[in-house]
């Protein structure tokens, strides 16, 4: 009687890329379900509604029903452009409804018409929308894998999984730059003399250190947070402002594990298979 085959047991790997399989196909049909049922989805690009709605935040909306009331946040098109804005009603007078950006000082330039907002907010994620920018890439990557793990051969199976979950964790990243960003909001024109100030938001998802030439500097300031540096201007009249990661000795290893992993798994993986070979010969 020949001996049965025992069936093929489930590494921690397969049941890694499964969960990564399964989550990016929930992102997929999470976000197609918004949209075909007639919602929005947008990642905010511009820091003018910082901190509530900074950079990178996921904007989730349904289309307009009821009246507008002041307080409440809408997608639009201004007049004139091409653009679409999201920003809180701030007026609804007879002529129209004005809005304003929260890190704005002034209301926006334009009055709008019920006819031009797109939507009402529904919710927004903070830091979500690199996921929603990144999710195509994600999406055609991992059937990519699982089309590709058919034509492998099981024995080089795992190496093509770690190599190419390498990518998929470090292109993301380097593409989009969603960990250390920031955006000068405004100078002071009216200051006098060699000094200057700078208004700065960090739009990244770690914290950063901001410093002026010559001048203040801060540390540790986190997401989505606006800083006010002051020093001297250079010739001409320019504020040089300088951005640096601020992070731990902790944190950076935290991080380096995060985007790392699958390259450090792979590295161990294929040291530990060559042992093995150099052994059994």
């Amino acid at each position: 009687m020949s001996p049965m085959a025992s069936p093929s047991r489930s590494t921690g790997l397969d049941r890694a890329v499964h969960a990564l399989v399964l989550a990016v196909a929930a992102c997929v049909v999470a976000s197609l379900s918004w949209t075909l049922s007639g919602g929005s989805l947008y990642t905010m690009s511009t820091p003018s509604m910082c901190p509530a709605v900074c950079v990178g935040a996921l904007v989730a909306d349904r289309p307009l029903a009821g009246p507008v009331r002041p307080g409440e946040l809408i997608t639009f098109l201004p007049p004139g452009s091409r653009t679409t804005y999201t920003h809180r009603v701030v007026a609804v007078t007879p002529r129209g409804i004005t809005t304003k950006g929260d890190r704005e000082t002034a209301p926006d330039p334009w009055v709008l018409q019920r006819a031009q907002i797109t939507g009402r907010v529904v919710f927004t994620w903070w830091g979500a929308g690199w996921l929603l920018r990144a999710l195509p890439f994600l999406a055609v990557g991992m059937a990519a894998l699982v089309g590709l793990e058919a034509t492998i051969r099981p024995r080089y199976r795992n190496s093509l999984r770690l190599a190419w979950l390498t990518a998929l964790a470090i292109v993301p990243v380097v593409v989009l730059d969603p960990l250390f960003r920031a955006e000068l909001i405004q100078t002071d024109p009216s200051a006098r003399g060699r000094w200057s100030t700078a208004l700065v938001v960090n739009t990244g998802l770690l914290p950063a250190r901001f410093s002026v030439s010559g001048g203040q500097s801060r540390s540790n300031v986190p997401s989505s947070q606006p800083v006010l540096l002051a020093g001297p201007r250079l010739h001409g009249g320019a504020l040089v402002v300088h951005q640096a990661p601020s992070l731990s000795w902790w944190g950076w290893s935290v991080l380096v594990l995060l985007v790392a992993s699958p390259l450090l798994a792979f590295v161990v993986r294929t040291g530990l298979g060559y042992r093995r070979e150099r052994s059994r010969a």
